[in-house]
């Protein structure tokens, strides 16, 4: 079995910095961990609060604290040190080896895409309603089923096209993604993204993320591989 992780993102039109923020880290026992925050301070998009919120989680996960408890606490944190003018919408996807386990972990309604045996649908979490909970997020556990795929993105993507009248149908779209054969995880990312993209004509309307990890039933090698393009702008 192998785990494979893909992470597509770019700015909104206009905008040199992307306010969405995302890191990876591996579990202190086995696994890793996709951490995607999306900031607001006093009503504006807030790269540093996105940054902030997801080193602090990060930090938390590596010192053994679980998912939510990090989450819970981080979001408390910053609330309370910006005297309740930030806000952040939080996604924590995880592949835990100690709990063999997907865990999801967010404070918002944003719905995750699964793939399985070319069939896509939205998750529908049992128990607790995914509804905005701020300060409460909602943790949701799932066992390993080799061969499935889950989706994350943020609200740019989920968003695309609405202001020219051309939404665009993620579930649909990612479903069509698989009808011939199963792309590689950084090609069902960069085509979620690049779609998500013509959406809205070219000009993204708002910072657009998309994380992609895929339970594979057999490894290629025993070789662990990150892989990283980062544009540079030249202007700066």
């Amino acid at each position: 079995m192998e785990l494979q992780a893909a992470i597509s993102k770019t700015a909104r039109h206009s905008s040199s910095a992307q306010g969405d923020k995302v890191e990876i880290i591996e579990r202190p026992n086995g696994g890793i961990s996709i951490v995607m925050a999306e900031g607001k301070l006093s009503g504006r998009r807030s790269r540093s609060i996105a940054m902030k919120a997801v080193h602090s989680v990060l930090s938390l996960i590596a010192s053994g604290m679980h998912d939510g408890a990090s989450a819970r606490m981080v979001l408390n944190n910053i609330v309370k040190d910006h005297k309740g003018k930030a806000q952040v919408k939080l996604h924590i996807i995880s592949f835990d080896l100690e709990s063999k386990s997907i865990v999801i972990t967010k404070n918002n309604s944003t719905p995750v895409v699964t793939v399985f045996e070319d069939v896509a649908e939205y998750l529908r979490f049992d128990g607790t309603p995914e509804t905005e909970q701020a300060l409460s997020p909602s943790v949701f556990q799932f066992e390993i089923e080799e061969g499935r795929d889950f989706i994350l993105v943020s609200d740019g993507i989920l968003q695309a096209g609405t202001q020219y009248e051309q939404p665009l149908d993620l579930r649909v779209f990612v479903e069509s993604l698989f009808e011939d054969n199963e792309p590689t995880v950084q090609a069902v990312a960069d085509a979620i993204l690049n779609q998500a993209i013509s959406h809205d004509i070219g000009r993204p309307q708002d910072d657009m993320t998309v994380i992609v990890l895929r339970i594979s039933p057999s490894p290629s090698t025993n070789i662990r591989r990150e892989c990283v393009h980062f544009p540079i702008n030249d202007s700066k």
